[in-house]
């Protein structure tokens, strides 16, 4: 009896190891909550400049570590010149309002001069006029409050649930009978509008899950609950969002999770480029 359950134990412990590997490969591991330090990226040569960028999100955010895996990225690219400094505050489930007033995000930007906020919202905030209302009001509040710190909001764009998800097919959701090309349009459509009416920048991340996934042999973007980016869709966003700070598009760079082939990280990144 001691040896089978040994063997199990054994087992057990091999299998919750296969299910983090993904964690490991970079500088940062990769957790599923806010790193306590900042996470630096030097550059291999001299820094052109140095940007420092904040993450507020939910699970979009810290799940698999998108911040992590950009100060991942960014270490490893012999073609980055920018010194890259990486925070997030996170909140499961949230709206922007929430990560206003329930973290210390605020308060740490007035302390700790910043040059972009990320801002990303609950993933259904574009679906009613009611949700777009409030989005809208907690991405202006979020920019007033930060006129005072020099620091430029950029508005994260999401992606759409993927093909199966109840949401297009229960008659309780907003999305019902929509499809993931089309929410993700819709999500792409708001981005802009919000971004446009409050003159910010957006990171088109949704818009790039979207051509991807429309690329042959490209590993799955989303998790089992076609909801949450899979470790490829983390990646995938942690490209963009690389872009859009840096101007790299991520194609020389050595990083990726373990697990990932080297085959689906570059057609990434190659995806990232175009």
């Amino acid at each position: 009896m001691r040896l089978v359950l040994t063997g199990l134990l054994v087992i057990a412990v091999l299998c919750l190891g296969a299910l983090n590997l993904h964690r490991f490969g970079g500088r940062y591991i990769l957790t599923d909550w806010d790193h306590e330090a900042v996470m630096v990226a030097e550059p291999h040569g001299p820094a052109s400049k140095t940007v420092r960028v904040v993450f507020v999100g939910n699970s979009f955010t810290f799940r698999n570590d998108l911040p992590a895996m950009l100060a991942n990225i960014a270490t490893s690219d012999p073609d980055n010149t920018v010194r890259l400094e990486v925070k997030a505050f996170t909140y499961p489930d949230a709206h922007l309002g929430d990560l206003l007033t329930k973290t210390e995000a605020l308060a740490w930007l007035r302390a700790h001069p910043a040059d972009y906020v990320i801002l990303q919202d609950h993933s259904s905030w574009y679906e009613t006029p009611q949700l777009i209302q409030a989005a809208t009001a907690d991405a202006e509040r979020w920019r007033d409050a930060l006129r005072t710190s020099n620091v430029t909001p950029l508005l994260f764009e999401v992606w759409s649930d993927g093909e199966g998800s109840d949401t297009y097919t229960n008659p309780q959701f907003c999305t019902y009978g929509s499809t993931p090309d089309a929410d993700s349009d819709k999500a792409a459509d708001q981005t802009r509008i919000l971004a446009r009416d409050l003159e910010l920048a957006a990171v088109l991340v949704g818009s790039m899950f979207k051509k991807v996934q429309h690329i042959p042999d490209t590993p799955p973007l989303l998790a089992w609950d076609r909801h949450h980016a899979s470790v490829a869709g983390t990646y995938l966003a942690a490209l963009v969002v690389y872009k859009t700070l840096t101007g790299k598009t991520g194609t020389t760079a050595t990083y990726r999770p373990w697990g990932m082939s080297k085959h689906d990280a570059d057609l990434l990144a190659q995806a990232n480029s175009e």
